[in-house]
Parts: structure tokens; C-alpha cells; sequence
């Protein structure tokens, strides 16, 4: 216990407020957030959760999320302010919790100072992507496991929050995972399989919804991310690459990450030593997929939890101890190439860019355009050229367009322009053709060659693809994502589907390399 609990409450009121400043001087919208806002925007207009009208495919990868935009979006019909208000309360909250509930002691201090200097939790806290909402749910998870007993009401809860967590973003599994083992491992209680299975019901709920209305368990990115004919020894090197790219572009980060998991290998503390687990093998999880392309992106939730497992230790500090530590992670959050802290109004590409490695600032890429406190960020966002094609589109009544670009474009082009997704996040048969062999690929970036007769097709509404292995895959894909929702053809399609009895029509679909420099049709 504190001696002092109000001027330690004063401060930790006056570290949140810091925290706040530096979310907002950073806040900013991703490109790929337009993807799932075109999706809201659809269902708002009644063309339900679709992102091409007429198609029934998830481009989403956070549906809970998307609910909660589309809730938003609802009552104020406007798309930036209200992305980045939710994202801006949600991430607070997180904090709060952490501070006030979770902590409760000055040694929550520390824990937020690191938030602020962590350049992945800040840029991730706005940005339009699921983060926020992760980081809500994991902390009302930590909460009760630490302070509820263990009974069946605690294991409903923790396996509920589960369950609202998956749907939000299934590969946080990982981190849930070895806790929930901990906890049944401990009940050992006869009903404690039973509260799992009802916590686990909105997750369920959402499968089986999933399966009926888009014929797929999976979003259509997870299809689209498979036959890459990248090998997993390639995955693996780019996954290490992504950790190194932390190390030099936020060092804090990762510093606090590995320390989550070897203070409690190295303390007797077997309540936190789960999440420790879960931390592990969410970065070999975020090893073996190759990582992403978006620098700090898959870092900000296992940091968050590595931040709450420190904090609650149970560690008695000195505050000789205290200010020693403080020095540190703001030495360390300083020496950072861009210290969040001092987030700049021009912040642009100029000044981060992408390594080599195709590992990207995407802050750097879209704040000019995007940022919050960027200087005239309407007429900005207004310029930028896949919003003006968006539009352009728009105006001239274009019904379909070929693009690599889809998240800008998409959403400002309105839900009477079809687009075909040359990367096949969007598009249900390319997702599932192999991607182009390109040697110089970049992670979540695979592009696909359009069948002959595909754009013929989708524009006349009669299958004239020239192959007719994939033209005969393509009558059953449009079934599902086209046809009625309740016609027993459809749903025994789904299953064959699902259960791979047409995997052989497009199994031997050819694969093309693709050069350099080579012309595809789109958008230039």
C-alpha cells in the first residue's frame, strides 16, 4: 500500500492526461481501415456486410470491431471523427483500467510512461485498426483473473472475454490460451468445461453466422494469405525481421516484451507466468506468418500485456528504485528514432519510409494525410490521389475498376463501383488462385493474374472464364457469396466447399511469374 494514495492518484490522473496528449498528437487513420469502413458504410445503407454489393465477402479480419464502428457510424453518418473519437475513448479506457484497477499503485507509473514511449502502442491506439479494443478486452480479462476466486462465474467471465476477444481478432488466442489452461487446470471442476462452452458462445455465435452468411469460417485476408508459394523457412526470416525492425524503430517495446516474459521465469509467480506463455507464442506466431508489413502492428497488444505483468509482481520498489527505472524507459523511449512523445505535426514518409525489407512506418505513409493535428487534414485527405479516383469514379458512373489500392479508393468510390483486388483481399476466386511468383514479394502484398474472361464475367453477370476448371470453381464460389442465403444448394455447397470437394479445379490453376516492371491492369 501507498502512503500517499491521493498525490499518487494525482499522479497517475497526471500521467494519463500525458498519455492522452500523446495519443492525440499522433492520432491518425490507416489506409487499410477504409477497408472495413467501406463494409460499414455498406450496412449502414442497407447493402448488408458487404464489400463489393451483391458479394458476400468478408474483407474484415475484427468483426467485433467493425460492430462497434458500425454502431458509431450510425448516429453521427461521419467517418473520421467518429474512427478516431472511439479509438482515442477506448484506448484511454485501457489505460484507466490498467492504472486504477489492475495496478492501483504508483508502480502504475511506470507502466504508463512506457505506453507513452512505445511508438507501437501509441501509433496503434488510433489508426482506425482493432488494437484499441484488444487492449480493452485483455486488460478486463487481467483484471478478473487477479482479483476474482476461481469458481464458475470467474471461469464464464474470463472464457466470455475470450470469446469477445477472437471475434475481434482470432490470433489472439494465443494470448488467452495458457491462462484459461491455468485456471481449469486448478478448478478442476466437472462444470468447468460447461462455463467455457457458454463463454465461448458469442464466438461460436459469430462462426456459425460466418459460415452461413459468407460460406466461410475465416475472413476472405486469411484465404488470401494462403497459397502464396512462399516457404516457411522464407515466413520465418521475414518474421525476424519484423522483430528486428521493432528493435531499431521502437527498442522499448521490445525490451519490455522480452523482460514480461523473463521476470516471471525468474520469479516464483505463478499467476502471471501464463501470460508469459501466452506472449511466446504470440511472437512465434507473429514469426511464422512472416510478421506484417506494418511496422509495431502485431507488437502493441503482447506489449500491453507484458507492461501488466510487470506492474503486478508484486515487486516493493524504493523510490530511489522508482526514479532509477523512470530514467530509463524514458532514456530508452528517447533514443528511439521517432520518440513519440514529440510526435511531429509534418511527420511523413520522408522521415521513416520502409526498410528493405518491405517493412513499413505506415504512420509515416498516411499522416500527412490523416494525422489529426495535420495542418488543413481535410483538404489533405481530399488530394490524396486514391481518394480522387475514388471519386472520380464515382461521378462518372464507373461500375467496375481493377486495383491494388483498395482501402482509399474503395471507400470514396461508393458502393456502385465493383473492384477487383489485384492483392485478392476483396476478391473471393483470387483469393483462393495462387498468388504471382515474385522474388521480390513483400509481406501481405501477394498479387494475383485475373483469369481470362473474369472481368467479362462479373460486368455481364454470365461465366465466360476461358478455364473451365475455374470457371466450374467459380459457379460454386458465386453460389455461396451471391446466392440466396437459405437455398439448400447453397448451404450443401458450403459444406463441399468448406470440406474441400472442389479444392481440384483450381489445385492445378496455373502460376505465372511475374517480372518486374510488368503492366497489370488497374489503377496507375
Amino acid at each position: 500500500m501507498d502512503k500517499y494514495p491521493r498525490i499518487i492518484n494525482l499522479f497517475l490522473i497526471f500521467f494519463l492526461l500525458v498519455f492522452a496528449w500523446a495519443v492525440i498528437r499522433n492520432a491518425w487513420i490507416s489506409e487499410d481501415a477504409y477497408i472495413t469502413l467501406r463494409t460499414v458504410d455498406n450496412f449502414i445503407h442497407g447493402y448488408g456486410l458487404t464489400w463489393n454489393p451483391g458479394e458476400r465477402v468478408q474483407t474484415y479480419t475484427h468483426p467485433l470491431w467493425m460492430m462497434l464502428l458500425t454502431a458509431v457510424y450510425f448516429f453521427t453518418r461521419e467517418v473520421y471523427y467518429s474512427t478516431l473519437s472511439l479509438s482515442i475513448v477506448v484506448s484511454l479506457l485501457s489505460v484507466i483500467l490498467f492504472a486504477f484497477k489492475i495496478v492501483g499503485n504508483r508502480i502504475a507509473i511506470l507502466g504508463i510512461t512506457v505506453l507513452i514511449f512505445s511508438k507501437a502502442f501509441i501509433d496503434y491506439s488510433t489508426s482506425g485498426l482493432e488494437n484499441p479494443l484488444s487492449n480493452l478486452i485483455l486488460a478486463l480479462f487481467f483484471l478478473i483473473y487477479l482479483r476474482r476466486k476461481t469458481n464458475f462465474k470467474t471461469l464464464f467471465f474470463l472464457f466470455l472475454l475470450t470469446a469477445l476477444s477472437l471475434v475481434n481478432r482470432l490470433d489472439t488466442a494465443l494470448l488467452f490460451l495458457p491462462p484459461l489452461i491455468y485456471v481449469l487446470f486448478k478448478t478442476r471442476r466437472a462444470n468447468g468445461l460447461f462455463a467455457a462452452v457458454l463463454g465461448l458462445s458469442p464466438f461460436i455465435a459469430w462462426e456459425i453466422f460466418s459460415l452461413f452468411y459468407y460460406g466461410f469460417p475465416f475472413p476472405n485476408t486469411a484465404y488470401a494469405k494462403l497459397n502464396t508459394g512462399i516457404s516457411s523457412i522464407q515466413l520465418i526470416r521475414q518474421g525476424l525481421l519484423y522483430l528486428l525492425n521493432s528493435l531499431q524503430a521502437d527498442p522499448l517495446t521490445l525490451l519490455i516484451i522480452v523482460l514480461g516474459i523473463i521476470i516471471p521465469l525468474r520469479r516464483p509467480n505463478r499467476c502471471c507466468l501464463p501470460f508469459s506463455l501466452g506472449i511466446i507464442l504470440y511472437l512465434i506466431y507473429v514469426v511464422k506468418i512472416g510478421g506484417c508489413f506494418m511496422s509495431g502492428r502485431f507488437l502493441g497488444v503482447p506489449l500491453f500485456c507484458a507492461v501488466m505483468i510487470l506492474c503486478s509482481c508484486r515487486v516493493i520498489l524504493s523510490n530511489k528504485q522508482m526514479l532509477i527505472i523512470f530514467s530509463a524507459i524514458v532514456l530508452v523511449g528517447l533514443i528511439s528514432p521517432h520518440p513519440t512523445l514529440f510526435g511531429r505535426r509534418d511527420y511523413k514518409i520522408s522521415d521513416a519510409g520502409w526498410d528493405a525489407n518491405g517493412i513499413a512506418d505506415e504512420r509515416a505513409f498516411y499522416y500527412s494525410q490523416s494525422g489529426l493535428l495535420q495542418s488543413g487534414r481535410a483538404n489533405k485527405l481530399i488530394s490524396d490521389p486514391w481518394v480522387r479516383a475514388g471519386k472520380q469514379a464515382r461521378a462518372e458512373g464507373i461500375d467496375l475498376v481493377v486495383s491494388v489500392r483498395i482501402g482509399l479508393f474503395g471507400f470514396f468510390a461508393g458502393p456502385q463501383v465493383h473492384i477487383i483486388d489485384l492483392l485478392a483481399l476483396g476478391d473471393p476466386l483470387l483469393s483462393r488462385l495462387p498468388a504471382l511468383e515474385n522474388p521480390n514479394w513483400r509481406i501481405g502484398h501477394f498479387q494475383r493474374l485475373i483469369p481470362k474472361g473474369y472481368v467479362e464475367t462479373l460486368q455481364t453477370g454470365e461465366n465466360r472464364l476461358d478455364d473451365k476448371n475455374v470457371a466450374e470453381y467459380y459457379d460454386k464460389l458465386a453460389l455461396i457469396t451471391r446466392g440466396k442465403l437459405w437455398d439448400l444448394t447453397r448451404l450443401v455447397t458450403i459444406w463441399n466447399m468448406n470440406t474441400g470437394k472442389y479444392s481440384h479445379l483450381i489445385d492445378r490453376h496455373f502460376y505465372r511469374r511475374f517480372r518486374p516492371g510488368q503492366h497489370l491492369i488497374g489503377i496507375d
